[in-house]
């Protein structure tokens, strides 16, 4: 998954804590094998990824995957319907083109970014839940789960937490937060929204409990060429890095829906946005534009708390 991941566990019987923390980041390294597009490079067996297996076979065949990566897979095209494309997890080629896959950053002619986004779309993925296979109708076709594989794989660890009797803990992957319980004084657990614009600062503190935080930014991977700024969430419909927003922070129940909405919602901007998350149950946003006004659901009022001279505008009308 290509990032840090933290967990922080409480628990009065030392030999049980240690077991939940190693459970709890087996599951990260489960999912990320499954989920692993570039799993030739980076796996000793390259096979056991799905996503590599699946993209090989690209136009040739389906190919039969775990049950995880189904529910990643079925999750992910439920939202790409909802927010019509906006969330896409064939983007791959694009993510290739621009280089945020191999880290070998290019801005690409109209020309490249044509013949990329002509092997873009969710529509184009065959899943046989009967079998579990998964057949990427053409070939070229690449999937890219980065958008729902640490929130996944995120709601899995809690899950192991909690079958094991866990009633207090955090866990940050890569700024994707989970908050079980409540901390062992019995406060609300505090986390801190970045300023996407100085991330070593924050614009926000939330409260929150058993529930997810999970932002996106144009902060997170990115190049600058002639001073502009090209970020890696792109626009499956132009191909291009998405610039409705500047941040986006979804607080959900699962950490594999706030993950896949701070993506869509990114893409989307706040407009449509308010849309998506007026769909979803038990679900708020805090959205920063590039004119630096930030939307904030009003159903956050009473756990959120904006850091004063950060040079935001708060509205409250998500």
């Amino acid at each position: 998954m290509n990032t840090l991941v933290t967990i922080r566990v409480y628990s009065s019987d030392p030999a049980l804590g240690k077991r939940a923390l190693a459970e709890a980041f087996a599951e990260f390294q489960r999912i990320d094998k499954l989920s692993n597009r570039f799993a030739e490079k980076n796996l000793p067996h390259p096979e056991l990824s799905d996503v590599y297996r699946v993209n090989k076979n690209a136009g040739l065949k389906p190919v039969k995957v775990s049950n995880d990566t189904l529910a990643m897979l079925d999750r992910s095209q439920y939202f790409a319907g909802l927010s019509e494309g906006a969330f896409d997890v064939t983007v791959g080629p694009l993510m290739d083109l621009w280089g945020f896959g191999k880290e070998r950053y290019q801005v690409p002619s109209a020309t490249q970014l044509e013949s990329a986004l002509a092997l873009v779309g969710y529509k184009r993925i065959l899943i046989n839940e009967t079998e579990k296979t998964v057949f990427l109708t053409e070939k070229g076709m690449e999937i890219d789960l980065g958008g729902v594989a640490k929130g996944y794989a995120t709601d899995m660890a809690v899950q192991k937490l909690r079958q094991i009797g866990i009633k207090s803990a955090i866990i940050n992957a890569g700024g994707s937060i989970y908050a079980l319980g409540l901390k062992p004084d019995g406060s609300p657990w505090r986390t801190g929204i970045r300023d996407p614009r100085d991330v070593d600062k924050i614009i926000a503190v939330l409260e929150v409990r058993d529930a997810a935080v999970v932002s996106s930014g144009d902060y997170e991977r990115y190049f600058i060429r002639d001073g502009v700024r090209y970020h890696h969430i792109l626009d499956p419909v132009t191909g291009q890095p998405a610039r409705k927003l500047i941040s986006s922070t979804i607080v959900a129940p699962q950490a594999t829906d706030a993950d896949l909405l701070s993506t869509a919602i990114f893409v989307l901007g706040s407009s449509e946005g308010k849309k998506l998350i007026e769909e979803m149950p038990n679900t708020s946003a805090v959205l920063v534009d590039a004119s630096g006004v930030i939307n904030c659901s009003t159903e956050l009022a009473e756990q959120i708390e904006f850091i004063e001279d950060t040079g935001y505008k708060v509205l409250g009308n998500i």
